[in-house]
């Protein structure tokens, strides 16, 4: 008799039509790679059908290895919960709050929102996991993760999600730079210097290319960077300016950079979302107050457009 899919088979199915890759797919569910090909090969033998077409050493999914995949991603996340559950049901297991976050969130305001959570939450053991914005939908949909905080070009509302604040772009210069004297920085002048930004598989990233394309010039920057935290490095050592959001900013004056206002520049938008059937929704709200509380006493509270705290707290 055929038998079904085995967890780690179902994991590694995943990881493969994540990464586009046997041997990444491998190395993120600890695998060598060679096992992970021969259980692939197994698996298929013990379905009965292919799940890849292997042609010139690429791996692409077959229709019916795609048809799998929502299910293998509702599996997986049943599995997670249960997982999750089983480990805060034991009496002497505290509490596991897993928060998925965009990296100058958790650099900035994410201890403070963690702050406030631990108000409701004390024994709360917390775990930290940064990634793209889009990784981090993925997480909270799958039940990865508990809580997520992204960027997003458009803020959307309903269920499971709160939208903290709209997040300019700034333009982050050293305090000797020309632009540092003025009181905003237009498009078009950031695109005759040398800059640095995001790749456009980030939200800013893509949001800058937009801006300065769209005052006709070609969006080459000098250098392209993953790391908000490695743009400004570069701004220091000189000789360039980063375009990054109002909440990267919160890092520059860290390293004696200076961020200005982009004029008519797009306003990003940071939002908390969770499962609005996680054990832990009930917690959304609390989380987002101190999140929004930090935003609030930065001293860039202005130009971050906070949304008001709901209930007057």
């Amino acid at each position: 008799m055929k038998q079904g899919m085995r967890p780690r088979e179902l994991r590694l199915l995943w990881e493969v039509s994540r990464t586009g890759s046997v041997t990444a797919a491998a190395e993120r569910i600890a695998m060598t790679q060679p096992a992970a090909s021969a259980l692939l090969r197994e698996l298929e033998e013990r379905l009965g059908f292919a799940l890849f077409d292997r042609e010139k050493r690429r791996l692409t999914f077959t229709a019916k290895g795609r048809a799998l995949l929502p299910e293998i991603a509702n599996a997986l996340a049943a599995l997670d919960s249960v997982s999750r559950l089983t480990e805060s049901l034991r009496a002497d297991a505290p509490q596991r709050v897993v928060i998925g976050s965009v990296a100058p969130a958790a650099a900035t305001i994410l201890p403070g929102g963690v702050r406030q959570l631990r108000e409701s939450l004390p024994a709360a053991l917390v775990s930290v996991r940064t990634a793209m914005s889009l990784e981090i939908e993925s997480m909270v949909a799958e039940g990865r993760v508990d809580f997520g905080i992204v960027t997003r070009e458009a803020g959307s509302s309903g269920p499971g999600c709160l939208r903290l604040c709209a997040l300019p772009l700034y333009c982050v210069v050293d305090a000797a730079h020309p632009f540092a004297g003025r009181e905003a920085v237009e498009a078009g002048d950031i695109a005759r210097e040398n800059y640095v930004s995001l790749g456009r598989q980030f939200t800013v990233g893509g949001a800058t290319a937009r801006l300065l394309e769209d005052t006709g010039a070609v969006h080459a920057p000098s250098v392209e960077v993953m790391h908000y935290s490695t743009a400004c490095a570069f701004v220091r050592d000189g000789g360039c300016v980063a375009v990054l959001d109002a909440l990267c900013t919160l890092y520059a004056p860290q390293l004696g950079l200076v961020a200005k206002p982009i004029r008519n520049a797009p306003h990003l938008s940071l939002d908390l979302l969770w499962s609005p059937h996680s054990s832990l929704a009930a917690h959304a709200q609390s989380f987002a107050d101190g999140l929004i509380a930090a935003l609030g006493g930065s001293q860039l509270a202005p130009f971050f457009h906070v949304h008001p705290r709901r209930g007057g707290r």
